[in-house]
């Protein structure tokens, strides 16, 4: 082939991805303006097909309205002629004055259920979310629905639950919105029916405006918006369990990337941090005042180690709950209703004979997979040893700029029947596991042998502090391994790289990620930042000491 030639080939895959993209870009405006239209309901029942959402239209509804200017004249006319609020026959405002129900006794839109409960609901929505949770209430919306109380209009929009829809930008990226819920939820398409639905469909939307009116909204990060929404419906109305019905979209994928899903299906992932972080919501709260300038999963990342934790360990940790569930369940050690949820899917059983295998597999940033090997070597009268492999990849920072053309990241798993060097892990007498890869910051295996985790040792290490470099910018912590017989007050110094004292601290050493560290914030006496530089730090126990340096670049 010649240059010229190669070149012309080139051109044309170019144009032919850029066509085949804006097909796609242009199908899916297509495919949002019908589903809009049909929620809207200026179209019948046959348009059902065009929402492929039915859980809650916020994104859709939102999405539509944030990309006007991409559909033609006709279609924005159209879009724009239904954007005014429903009209009701009456109104209820709630027992707290702070909502006002629109509803209709009699016609199409004719609510199906008690008005003074959902009213009642409402309340109790609004004091856990906002009084005790402590987000921000949602702005009011200058008299919008005929005063400034929050406005939640009933009517028929099966087959979805609600969607709450923005109106009047409140800032940059926030505004004022109001809610619209199903007047029955009787129809066979809903997983929670009746009031119970209703219930949680408030305590669901109520949050989508909190989110909106006070902390910001990006297309890309919708699964956030759906993920925090749906776990308020669990923290509000614990009995209902509207999510249960889920779980099963992100159980059945675990090794596509975190950020990958509806959002509805990952809610478990804030009942498990609230489990791991002592039912301390402030944590939920911190995570959307981080969102404000942070996409979602770095805001989750930061949150987690503001308290002094690392994501990679809270984030692998979440994969080996996922396996207790079902038949599975341990509710006094993971899930307390991990009875009622799915069990998580695996990779093909690895029945072990021989005296040494390697598994080759490859998955997404933010991911995991889940193994199970069996020792086939006949113990009878025992029953063969089995043996769940759990592999996570923590990496925030590569799934932070993941796309479809992105490559997977490879490992190797490697089983042994003897120990070959001291990277093999014993998991039972006589299989050892090492887990291969070209970044190991960013992975973790665990293994439950009987369907018992394996507790960690911890194990000793070189005394370089990680992250590193670090960037206190995106670093909440600097982590520097201990010995692993180190306990107590510890005694901590800073130095510049002039030797002058920058900070001293006497702190108690934690475990992270199987290893003892003591932590430093990258702040000095008066609580301000290190500046990009080296810095050197001394650490005393008694009469043993560490030295070391640690580099720190703020991009």
């Amino acid at each position: 082939m010649t240059n010229r030639s190669f070149i012309i080939k080139i051109i044309l895959i170019f144009f032919i991805t850029i066509y085949d993209a804006l097909a796609i870009s242009y199908s899916h405006l297509d495919s949002n303006y019908f589903a809009f239209l049909r929620i809207k309901g200026v179209v019948s029942e046959e348009y059902n097909a065009y929402i492929k959402d039915t859980k809650c239209g916020f994104g859709l509804i939102n999405s539509v309205k944030k990309n006007l200017h991409q559909y033609s004249i006709e279609q924005r006319n159209k879009i724009q002629s239904v954007l005014q609020r429903p009209q009701k026959q009456r109104t209820l405002v709630t027992p707290s004055g702070k909502f006002k129900i629109h509803y209709d006794t009699i016609g199409f839109h004719a609510v199906n259920y008690s008005v003074i409960d959902l009213a009642k609901a409402l309340d109790s929505v609004y004091s856990l979310e906002v009084n005790v949770m402590g987000f921000l209430p949602p702005p009011n919306d200058l008299g919008a629905g005929g005063d400034e109380l929050y406005d939640v209009y009933i009517e028929n929009i099966s087959p979805l639950y609600g969607y709450t829809e923005f109106e009047n930008s409140v800032g940059q990226f926030n505004y004022t919105s109001f809610i619209v819920i199903d007047n029955s939820f009787d129809e066979a398409q809903y997983y929670t029916k009746g009031i119970n639905a209703a219930y949680v469909t408030v305590a669901h939307e109520f949050h989508h405006a909190i989110q909106i009116g006070n902390y910001g909204y990006r297309e890309s990060d919708v699964w956030f918006h759906e993920l925090t929404s749906t776990s308020m419906e669990e923290f509000v109305f614990d009995s209902v369990n509207d999510y249960y019905a889920y779980i099963s979209n992100f159980f059945n994928r675990p090794d596509k990337i975190f950020t990958s899903f509806d959002g509805y299906s990952q809610a478990i992932w804030n009942i498990y941090l609230m489990l791991n972080f002592d039912y301390d919501y402030s944590l939920f709260v911190r995570q959307w005042e981080l969102y404000r300038t942070n996409p979602a999963l770095e805001s989750i990342r930061k949150s987690i180690e503001s308290r002094g934790k690392s994501f990679k360990s809270i984030f692998s940790k979440f994969y080996v709950y996922n396996y207790y569930t079902s038949y599975r369940s341990e509710p006094e050690n993971f899930y307390p209703e991990g009875e009622n949820y799915p069990l998580v899917r695996f990779n093909y059983p690895i029945n072990l004979i021989q005296s040494f295998r390697t598994i080759n597999g490859s998955q997404q940033p933010c991911s995991g997979n889940y193994y199970i090997v069996i020792d086939s070597v006949s113990k009878v009268p025992y029953p063969p040893d089995s043996i769940v492999v759990i592999i996570i990849n923590a990496n925030v920072d590569s799934a932070l700029n993941w796309s479809n053309l992105s490559k997977l990241f490879n490992y190797l798993l490697k089983i042994s029947r003897n120990k070959i060097d001291e990277t093999f892990k014993e998991i039972t007498p006589n299989i050892f596991f090492k887990l291969d890869v070209g970044d190991p910051q960013n992975w973790v295996d665990n293994y439950i042998l009987n369907d018992t985790v394996m507790r960690k040792e911890i194990i000793a290490v070189n005394n370089f502090a990680f992250p590193m470099p670090a960037n206190l910018n995106k670093h909440t912590f600097i982590n520097i391994p201990l010995p692993k017989h180190w306990w107590g007050d510890i005694e901590l110094k800073i130095y510049t790289v002039g030797m002058d004292l920058f900070y001293s601290t006497k702190k108690t050493p934690q475990i992270l990620d199987d290893k003892l560290v003591i932590q430093w914030d990258g702040k000095n006496f008066n609580n301000a930042k290190a500046t990009t530089g080296v810095y050197f730090y001394v650490i005393l126990n008694g009469s043993e000491k560490i030295t070391g340096k640690m580099v720190i670049v703020n991009e």
